[in-house]
């Protein structure tokens, strides 16, 4: 990932914010995303005869609202689990009074240390806790007995000092001064491990830097007291040698990170990611500024979408189709990742590096709409009680490989080829999954048609991309002209045949594969003439759950021929048998160099799509969503 870019996000953050004390970005929300209270211990000074006395006037609660940054003035910090928090600040736990003891023995040393006005100060305040220590400890235990579980669990611990003026922790220089070397030592320190030189190089800006740190790095890949994870280096002391990073761009990396994280990270399809982009030409501030505002927009505007019924589905693709609307000004970083919720530290899913917008547009405009644009997959669902068109989206990918999708996503990306016999494996697992669902009559599962077209549409897709390959050679040659005028009146629909046949060569491009498609015609036929004469079709239990062989389709074949002749009793179909004949039973060898789920596939496919090639059905041509 391109850190220097991270930096350059800081750095112009940092500019622009430069009224803003930097202590600011040290300072932790108690409760993010939560609506909370915090119990303030309230202390009073008082001037008696130019003698500072002070008295402790009880527990006051206030509230905090998630989205205010009235936070700050509590000027909360966390700390190790060893150590306790960096300031008096913390959270309410249970038993309440273990949190009073770990301010009694740790956070009163740490503002009454020297003797500067406010350790003299804070030496009041202390001497006036441990003369109340029993009345405070009750008065929090008798606040967490009565309060409900939602809570206990989002409540913290403060003191408000009233002197003239209500101080928070925050007015306090030396709580800021506690917080930002906090800040800092977290760069270069850990469990007790320093990290850091003088006059190297920083990895960052390539430049000789006075002070580098060893622990700097943005984003918490893993923590390095998981020796395994060191790349090189299994000395901590000597972590600086693997991410030198001075203490200038240590401050403007964390901005840039916050940054990040804030503005430009959202969900792709259940998958948590972030976008880092960084101009062509380096140092281009105005167009990272540029490019910058754009994601931030685009992710904001995503999770509005996100959230109303009507737009959802567009928001998991849509600062993908801003990027792909771009010019190649810049690249972006996009990483998939998990994260820790106590270390922080982020567990890689998945990182691409470098993708341009063009690439965007490839993956997310322009191949989408050239297969949306198959008359296939026109007016090919409904929704309500509409016909609409079916459309690509990555949620089909995610659909099929839902296991290995950051995995596909990669190599659709960078071009990879997918190994056929790998996508049709994933396609029938969703088929047969979602029929044998359907057969239990548990759940109400997506229909095997719509899968069938949804797998249509993935096939084409890839093919388009050159991720698998088809036979673009072939040539589908109408062999019916010889069949005689006469007997295309029957109910078999030839002409329909031969246009779906010629409009969808991606997909039929073999002879093959057009042959095992008019089988699946054929059994579909079967399933008409039984449910009309026995309002069931118990041929279906001969389809194995459409786990099938090359010796199960020629036995499917025959078996069906032979239902068929004795419902209908004449010559019937003769085009379709004919097609099936010289596509399937003729190149039955070719089978060999298919894999069972490929060949049931191009079945199951025939199967379901068989209706619109009956005249009297060609109207059932849409599927219900």
């Amino acid at each position: 990932m391109n850190d220097r870019s991270i930096s350059e996000i800081g750095h112009w953050q940092l500019e622009q914010k430069s009224f803003i004390d930097p202590v600011d970005l040290y300072i932790e929300n108690l409760f993010p995303g939560k609506d909370y209270q915090v119990l303030l211990m309230v202390f009073e000074i008082i001037d008696n005869k130019g003698e500072l006395q002070c008295q402790y006037r009880g527990i006051d609660i206030e509230k905090v609202r998630k989205d205010s940054s009235s936070y700050r003035k509590y000027a909360y910090r966390k700390g190790s689990a060893r150590g306790g928090d960096v300031t008096f600040t913390t959270k309410l736990g249970n038993p309440p009074d273990k949190k009073l003891n770990n301010i009694k023995e740790a956070q009163f040393k740490k503002l009454t240390h020297g003797k500067h006005l406010e350790a003299q100060l804070f030496k009041l305040v202390e001497a006036e806790f441990l003369l109340n220590e029993q009345r405070i400890a009750w008065q929090i235990a008798d606040y967490f007995n009565n309060a409900t579980q939602e809570e206990r669990t989002t409540t913290g611990i403060s003191l408000r000092i009233h002197r003239e003026k209500e101080l928070y922790l925050y007015d306090f220089e030396t709580v800021r001064t506690m917080i930002l070397n906090s800040g800092s030592e977290k760069k270069y320190e850990h469990n007790g491990t320093i990290s850091r030189t003088a006059d190297v190089i920083c990895s960052v800006t390539g430049e000789k830097a006075d002070e580098v740190y060893g622990f700097a790095a943005p984003f918490k890949y893993s923590t390095p007291d998981k020796p395994g994870f060191i790349s090189g280096f299994f000395n901590k002391e000597k972590f600086w040698r693997n991410y030198p990073v001075s203490s200038k761009e240590a401050l403007a990396l964390e901005y840039g990170e916050k940054y990040i994280r804030q503005h430009l990270t959202g969900y792709f399809y259940g998958y948590e990611f972030l976008f880092v982009p960084h101009t062509v030409l380096q140092n281009d501030r105005e167009k990272l500024e540029t490019i910058v505002e754009l994601l931030k927009s685009a992710f904001a505007d995503a999770r509005i979408k996100k959230e109303s019924s009507e737009e959802r589905a567009d928001s998991e693709e849509h600062v993908q189709k801003i990027i792909a609307q771009q010019n190649n000004f810049f690249y972006v970083d996009m990483l998939f990742f998990s994260e820790d919720k106590m270390s922080k530290a982020i567990s890689i899913k998945m990182m691409l590096e470098e993708v341009l917008p063009s690439r965007f547009n490839e993956l997310f405009s322009r191949v989408p709409n050239a297969v949306n644009r198959i008359p296939l997959f026109r007016n090919a669902i409904i929704k309500g009680k509409e016909q609409q068109d079916l459309k690509f989206s990555f949620g089909i990918i995610k659909e099929f490989f839902d296991d290995k999708f950051l995995e596909v996503v990669q190599n659709i990306f960078l071009g990879r080829p997918i190994s056929k016999d790998f996508m049709f494996e994933k396609i029938m697992n969703v088929i047969r999954k979602n029929y044998n669902e359907a057969h239990t009559r548990e759940k109400t599962t997506k229909s095997t048609r719509r899968s069938i077209l949804e797998a249509i549409m993935l096939i084409n897709y890839l093919q388009e991309l050159k991720i698998i390959q088809n036979n673009i050679n072939y040539n589908f040659m109408n062999t019916m002209d010889t069949v005689k005028d006469e007997q295309k009146t029957n109910r078999f629909n030839l002409d329909e045949f031969n246009r779906f046949v010629t409009n969808n060569r991606s997909f039929l491009d073999s002879d093959i594969k057009i042959g095992i498609f008019a089988v699946g015609i054929l059994v579909r036929f079967v399933f008409d003439v039984q449910y009309r004469n026995l309002s069931s079709t118990p041929f279906e239990s001969k389809l194995r759950g459409y786990n099938l062989n090359s010796e199960h389709l020629m036995q499917i074949y025959l078996e069906a021929l032979d239902k068929i002749q004795k419902h209908l009793k004449n010559n019937v179909y003769p085009e379709l048998r004919e097609i099936i004949n010289n596509y399937f039973t003729i190149k039955k060898q070719d089978m060999v160099s298919m894999s069972n789920n490929e060949l049931s596939f191009y079945f199951v496919a025939g199967l379901e799509m068989g209706s619109r090639f009956k005249r009297e059905k060609s109207e059932e041509n849409t599927e219900s969503e």
